[in-house]
């Protein structure tokens, strides 16, 4: 049972559902008692479910690679068959978006269109590599926020923070690539193996550096409130902390800077919520 919990990565599905969380809270949007009690909780599980389905075919398709880079995960580890594996995975996204239904029309059609990339990410788009498979995973990174914003009835008032997030995540990915260069270069086109670690790291400071850019336009525009500027000023610091150590390549330096880079995001996930809070 355990090989189960840790193939979903939990924590990642519960950073899915808390910016659904935040995505509703930020909408300002104003919901009947009753749909707090059913919708808010349905949306939570459905990001749950479907972010898990995604971690779960991603080690499926991943199996190779995984032998790898990262022989102690539940597939390469033995703890888990490819033949469960798929199963399982084809139970979470069943039941994800069978949830999804209560939510409304245009909640179901995210939740199929995500499950929908987050399929075929892990079966061609990864594999084929470059600059798109960044994009693509960043963007189902960030959708949960916009997903927050579609079950409250106000999606564009968290297109700006869906930006945020997957700027930074772009970066954070594209350093995981130049992590698992070893592994990847045999299995997939990912952007270190087709421009080498050097120019990769440039193209993530880029990125990074944008999301660090656009970071105070939640406040000035009024979307976020006095609270949000100290938290998300310690998300920019721990970002241009990351930033600065990109160009000098060193051993080992890659996973000390992606997991900088998801504390920050962390950090800017706090700094959301707070801002909400006018």
């Amino acid at each position: 049972m355990k090989a189960y919990i840790e193939i979903l990565r939990p924590v990642n599905c519960i950073m899915a559902a808390f910016a659904v969380g935040i995505g509703i809270q930020i909408s300002g949007a104003t919901l009947y008692f009753s749909r707090i009690l059913l919708i808010v909780p349905l949306a939570f599980i459905v990001a749950f479910l479907i972010c898990g389905f995604g971690n779960v075919i991603n080690d499926y398709f991943d199996y190779e690679i995984d032998r790898v880079n990262r022989p102690s995960r539940p597939i390469p580890g033995g703890k888990i068959s490819l033949e469960n594996a798929h199963i399982y995975a084809i139970v979470l996204i069943i039941s994800g978006n069978i949830l999804a239904i209560p939510l409304g029309e245009a909640a179901i059609a995210m939740a199929v269109f995500n499950s929908i990339m987050l399929y075929l990410y892990a079966w061609r788009i990864k594999n084929r590599g470059g600059l798109l498979k960044n994009i693509t995973v960043s963007y189902l990174v960030a959708s949960p926020f916009i997903y927050g914003g579609i079950v409250s009835g106000k999606p564009e008032s968290t297109l700006v923070l869906a930006a945020l997030a997957g700027l930074a995540n772009i970066s954070r990915e594209i350093v995981k690539d130049i992590e698992d260069i070893r592994g990847d270069s045999k299995y997939a086109k990912t952007l270190p193996s087709k421009i080498g670690i050097r120019k990769s790291s440039f193209v993530a400071a880029i990125f990074l550096i944008s999301a660090v850019a656009i970071s105070p336009i939640p406040y000035i525009t009024g979307l976020l409130g006095i609270y949000y500027i100290p938290a998300v000023v310690l998300t920019d610091l721990i970002f241009l902390s990351a930033v600065f150590e990109l160009p000098g390549f060193r051993e080992g330096y890659a996973k000390k800077i992606q997991k900088k880079i998801k504390i920050g995001m962390l950090f800017g996930l706090v700094a959301f919520l707070l801002g909400s809070f006018h």
